[in-house]
């Protein structure tokens, strides 16, 4: 059972969680974090202190566990290319559910030169590679039993994550950049499809 430090550390990453889903980081204030979760500003400050800190301990717990359950999911599934299938489906949907005000978010943190800035941004590092790294282990088993192609696993993982990124930066970004509005014709029917069969074009043997 929980100690009620605990649970009102919990109510506090909860809440501050949900504000900056829905009204983003820089337009939610500690007093707003505060108020929905009924405790006063002070008590917030006894927990962390500061909303950067609140966003360090959110990367580290809710946002990881989001990006990391892909991995069950998708190592259970029979083939290698079954898996990359299913992660980018389950990608799509955890990068869908952070881009609202994601922009915002990340001008924010990359201005504010803060220590604490740095280890919120060294903390996503660390989840992108460990997603570099289980795609990579899902390519060169693919390779080793002959359903993939005999090619390199890093250049092949290097090339499947920076196609999927880009893609789903595109997606949920691409107003950001008017300028490439003429080349994007992102078809939310089949976008994902195409972009499967380009690079199975490049993996399967």
């Amino acid at each position: 059972m929980q100690s009620k430090k605990n649970l009102k550390r919990e109510l506090i990453l909860d809440t501050s969680f949900d504000l900056f889903l829905s009204k983003g980081y820089s337009n939610t204030k500690v007093v707003d974090i505060a108020t929905k979760a009924g405790i006063g500003k002070g008590t917030v400050y006894e927990y962390f202190e500061s909303k950067e800190a609140i966003v360090l301990e959110l990367v580290n717990t809710r946002a990881k566990q989001d990006y990391m359950k892909v991995f069950d999911v998708v190592e259970k599934l029979p083939t290698c290319k079954e898996q990359l299938i299913q992660y980018l489906q389950m990608q799509m949907e955890t990068t869908a559910k952070y881009t609202l005000n994601a922009t915002d978010f990340r001008n924010e943190i990359l201005r504010n030169n803060s220590e604490i800035s740095t280890k919120i941004i060294e903390a996503i590092h660390s989840i992108i590679f460990l997603h570099f790294e289980f795609i990579y282990n899902v390519i060169k088993k693919g390779i080793s039993s002959g359903e993939f192609k005999n090619l390199s696993p890093y250049m092949a993982t290097v090339c499947f994550m920076g196609s999927i990124n880009f893609y789903l930066g595109m997606l949920h970004h691409g107003e950001e950049y008017p300028e490439t509005k003429m080349f994007r014709q992102v078809d939310s029917a089949n976008g994902e499809e195409s972009l499967l069969d380009f690079i199975f074009d490049g993996l399967l043997a």
